[in-house]
């Protein structure tokens, strides 16, 4: 299978993994309230967002491992490939039987720290000690996943999560409807982690990614310092990043109350989907990127991450059109009109996206190079620039404010930062980074004043019709817009090359099929 098959079919498949990923989440919280109490469904929050702490002591070591697997895969040695195997391997036991001791300590402590009520501390302190040892089972057994993605078949990756997330449904319906409550939870989590398992094992033995018979290697220090650094460096990177990304609810809360931070909470989860939707783009091609760079094929690798920044950046303009026009009515209809902020703060959320996206886009690039130097820091510095300033400005605005300063801050570090080393990389200059983005500035010029002049003409409407007539008519002409101009020459071949056979026709007649389209 060629690498550009192997990754629209981890694109398409990652979408479907998303959309099933929405799905079981629309669909458990109603069942899970039906069978459980409000305060039993809290005691199973609270235990997830302890659960998602202790995965922070991954320590960047899955990123690591999938990075370095690449480096070794093609190796004139295959015992280096597969003593890396069994160094990441080692690695992930280590790491899981630290989550869980850590994970059962928490039991024992956390729950007097929280004021749990005394008729739920036991179950919550069971709760806590699954939910360790869940998480510290995954910790043991995703060398497999890592084999996966350093092969470029994130598709079996994707479709057997997928698979995992409806078994995960079906056990916790049967577990709660026999009367097993609020352990129907960890008993699907187990299940569904135990059937994604076997699916990746089964992938990797059929497509034959490990090692043959003999050609194991073995595990080294080398290779475990290997990990490490990378590990460290992408961890910190992260962390820096968690800090720029996931602050807003805690300063909103500190800064201007409760009733604030739901707003954001509540009116930036369109933007949150956007965000993942265009940046799996990236993200799948990145096993790509990686192997094109282990390979010395400079000229493809330009060619290639070229287009998929071009196709990002368009794709988020797109997106942030119908963000800035459509965020404010689906809000409104969604919590029955209960929440509404300003149309400024969908305009500066679109602003954010395009920004974000790009940033993701750089930054990732640098990642796949293993050589963050000073980006390691970079996001502490930005972190910190946007905590002051929005503390410093508060007095002038709450949640506009913060927008304005996450856009400047994203612009003067971790934009800037990101372009300077696609540059240095690929030995561009600012007039070549420039040319890329022609068809952005021109989808630009085309989207954004029917986008004003449809906010304009439906902002008297209610706001059902702003959302369907708004959407409709924008989505229709942005769509359109994108299929003239958003996509390169070559990513049209590509498009109609892949494409369903009954699709080849449509595709061609809008010029998919003509390099100079």
């Amino acid at each position: 299978m060629s690498r550009s098959k192997r990754y629209f079919n981890s694109l398409l498949s990652g979408y479907v993994l998303l959309g099933v990923n929405v799905l079981f989440t629309l669909a458990s919280v109603p069942l899970a309230l039906h069978f459980l109490g409000k305060e039993e469904f809290g005691l199973w929050a609270l235990t997830s967002q302890i659960a998602s702490y202790i995965v922070l002591m991954d320590f960047g070591l899955t990123a690591a491992a999938s990075r370095i697997l690449i480096d070794y895969k093609d190796h004139e040695n295959p015992g280096e490939y597969g003593g890396t195997i069994q160094t990441g391997a080692l690695v992930g036991l280590s790491q899981a039987g630290l989550v869980f001791l850590v994970g059962a300590g928490l039991a024992f402590v956390i729950g007097p720290m929280l004021h749990i009520p005394a008729k739920l501390e036991q179950t919550f302190f069971w709760l806590v000690v699954c939910q360790g040892g869940i998480t510290a089972a995954m910790f043991a057994t995703r060398i497999i996943s890592h084999i996966l993605t350093a092969n470029q078949r994130s598709d079996v990756n994707n479709y057997s999560g997928a698979l995992s997330l409806m078994v995960n449904f079906g056990v916790m319906w049967w577990g709660f409807a026999h009367g097993v409550g609020i352990f129907s939870m960890l008993w699907g989590q187990a299940t569904g982690l135990m059937f994604a398992l076997a699916l990746n094992w089964i992938g990797c033995f059929r497509l034959k990614l490990f090692p043959r018979q003999g050609a194991w290697g073995r595990p080294t220090w080398g290779k475990f310092r290997e990990l490490f650094v990378f590990g460290r460096d992408y961890f910190l990177f992260a962390l820096g990043n968690q800090f720029v990304n996931a602050s807003q609810v805690v300063l909103l809360t500190r800064l201007f109350g409760l009733d604030t931070a739901a707003v954001w909470s509540v009116c930036t989860r369109f933007y949150l989907l956007l965000v993942q939707v265009i940046g799996r783009i990236f993200e799948f091609s990145c096993s790509a990127l990686a192997e094109m760079m282990v390979r010395g094929e400079r000229e493809l690798l330009l060619r290639r991450f070229r287009e998929i920044a071009v196709l990002s950046s368009n794709l988020a303009v797109v997106a942030a059109a119908l963000l800035a026009v459509g965020n404010g009515p689906f809000v409104e209809v969604w919590t029955a009109g209960k929440i509404q902020w300003s149309p400024w703060n969908d305009l500066l959320l679109a602003i954010w996206l395009i920004i974000i996206i790009a940033v993701r886009m750089h930054t990732g690039l640098v990642g796949q190079t293993k050589a963050f130097r000073f980006m390691r820091y970079l996001c502490y510095l930005e972190g910190l620039s946007f905590i002051c300033l929005t503390v410093l400005l508060r007095r002038f605005g709450g949640i506009t404010i913060m927008l304005i300063v996450s856009i400047v801050c994203s612009l003067c570090f971790s934009f800037r930062y990101g372009l300077l080393r696609t540059r240095e990389y690929f030995h561009l200059s600012w007039e070549d980074l420039a040319r890329w983005h022609r068809s952005t500035l021109t989808l630009v010029v085309t989207v954004a004043p029917v986008a004003v002049l449809v906010w304009w003409l439906s902002r008297n409407l209610p706001a059902l019709e702003r959302l369907i007539g708004g959407s409709m008519v924008l989505g229709i002409w942005t769509t359109c817009m994108f299929l003239r101009y958003g996509l390169a020459p070559s990513l049209r071949v590509d498009a109609c090359r892949h494409a369903p056979i009954w699709a080849r026709p449509m595709l061609a007649r809008i010029g998919f099929a003509n390099p100079d389209a």
